[in-house]
């Protein structure tokens, strides 16, 4: 094991498992009846050794056959699909105070999607309930192509367990999920010379993104954060001069006309003009013009703006309507882990799932021992965009939905924006959407159900 893993420590007992119980979900559109179902997907060696378990939590409603199907997933890549399932898409999502925090408790979800389609919750190796059997495949499972090659293979052992060859596909993957997303496309795919060589040729119809971190545009930052540090200071601001929407589109359109050529110039940039520029930072951004005046009016980082913007403030990662002041500990995981309590304590017994094992919302181990590097396929091997782009030419009718929170500052909307135009994708087929949420997009109200209402319109259009 990796000097940097500490030895696990374990009670648990791993016994495959599977888990069925019918519900009722009450929703606008009328009541689903539907069933809930944990499973275990056990991964072998030739010899039949296990070397690892993913579980999938699916949700599959009564009577149409061969309905869509959606696969979900998290990222990190140690994260459980467990923010997903709580927060937005599963038909019971975790109840909250009246300043938003969670709470132990859950409600039904009245925009879940359980009317148009199914949901399948992945969680892969070493998170939620799936386990690495074999502590010596780690490198198997823990890298990009491994992980995607384990994810794509239980989707197709599920629809060989259910005889849903026939279902339209959909996929949604957030953070690294969506690196994982556009993998899980090639694995599913028919390319000869690269990913799994099993060639399925398995088509997917929809895909949602949820905060892009598939790959960097190497847009210069202070231009791709502009999204995301115009809208966290409008939001921040006690005298609004106008809607987050405008304010947000003078600040884009500032640092398209402006700034983008003042950059350009360099140390020749004349002073007069770089004073202006770094006065109209100050405006939409709220760090102090002194500083953009000292770095050549550039953001060195996140962090910069994160500790800048808001005198007395450290405004938070992953949703910037978040503060801590700064004479107090940032933490950047958060408190307490409320998600996890409600996941064993509420929904596991809800849905009849009884295994001697903890389901782990996050597990930064995964992080530690990942490869993130892709196999080496010489002249053939694609990035993560041509893997989505390959997708779209071998199914005509795949959709693309790239979602991102304006108040997150990690997978920051000017860089989905930027690389989605650059893509050299079928842009009738493409849709570049931001909603007011942190890295989840579907951190507000407003943002969840805008959110799921484009998801709905993507699943409906097939």
């Amino acid at each position: 094991m990796n000097a940097s893993v500490p030895e696990p420590f374990s009670l648990e007992e791993f016994t495959p498992g599977r888990f069925q119980k019918r519900h009722i979900l009450h929703l606008p559109s009328g009541d689903v009846a539907f069933s809930s179902i944990g499973e275990d997907f056990v991964f072998r060696a030739p010899d039949g050794t296990p070397e690892a378990s993913l579980f999938a939590i699916s949700y599959v409603a009564e009577g149409e056959e061969n309905r869509p199907v959606m696969f979900l997933w998290n990222g990190g890549p140690g994260s459980a699909t467990s923010t997903l399932h709580l927060e937005c898409f599963g038909p019971w999502l975790i109840d909250r105070d009246d300043q938003g925090a969670p709470i132990y408790g859950l409600s039904e979800n009245a925009d879940c999607l359980l009317d148009r389609c199914d949901l399948v919750f992945v969680d892969p190796a070493g998170v939620g309930l799936s386990r690495l059997l074999n502590p010596e495949k780690a490198g198997k499972y823990y890298s990009v192509d491994g992980d995607a090659r384990s994810v794509a293979f239980l989707i197709i052992e599920w629809l060989r367990r259910r005889g849903r060859w026939n279902s339209p596909i959909y996929l949604t993957g957030e953070s690294y999920g969506t690196v994982r997303a556009c993998r899980v496309i090639a694995e599913l795919g028919r390319s000869p010379y690269s990913e799994s060589r099993m060639v399925p040729g398995i088509p997917v119809q929809g895909v949602a993104l949820i905060g892009w971190a598939a790959g960097d545009g190497g847009q210069e930052l202070t231009l791709s954060m502009m999204p995301a540090m115009a809208a966290t200071h409008w939001y921040h601001l006690a005298d609004k001069p106008c809607g987050q929407e405008e304010f947000v589109a003078r600040a884009v359109e500032f640092a398209r006309q402006e700034l983008l050529p003042a950059l350009y110039e360099g140390d020749a940039l004349p002073m007069e003009t770089k004073k202006h520029c770094a006065d109209i930072l100050e405006t939409y951004t709220g760090v102090p013009q002194a500083e953009f005046l000292s770095s050549g009016l550039r953001i060195r980082s996140a962090e910069d703006f994160q500790r800048k913007a808001l005198p007395g403030y450290v405004l938070d990662l992953y949703d910037a309507r978040l503060k801590t002041p700064v004479d107090q500990p940032y933490q950047l995981l958060g408190g307490d882990n409320v998600p996890l309590l409600v996941m064993n304590g509420l929904l596991l017994p809800r849905l009849g799932i009884d295994v001697k094992r903890l389901y782990y919302t996050g597990n930064i181990n995964v992080n530690v021992l990942f490869h993130m590097d892709t196999e080496d396929v010489g002249e053939h091997r694609r990035t993560n965009m041509e893997c989505l782009k390959d997708g779209m030419a071998r199914t005509a009718g795949m959709r693309l939905l790239f979602a991102s929170g304006l108040y997150d500052l990690c997978t920051h909307a000017g860089n989905t924006r930027y690389m989605a135009a650059h893509a050299g994708l079928p842009s009738d087929r493409v849709r570049v959407r931001e909603y007011p949420g942190g890295h989840g997009v579907y951190s507000t109200p407003e943002g969840k159900r805008a959110f799921l209402q484009d998801v709905r319109a993507m699943i409906e259009r097939h």
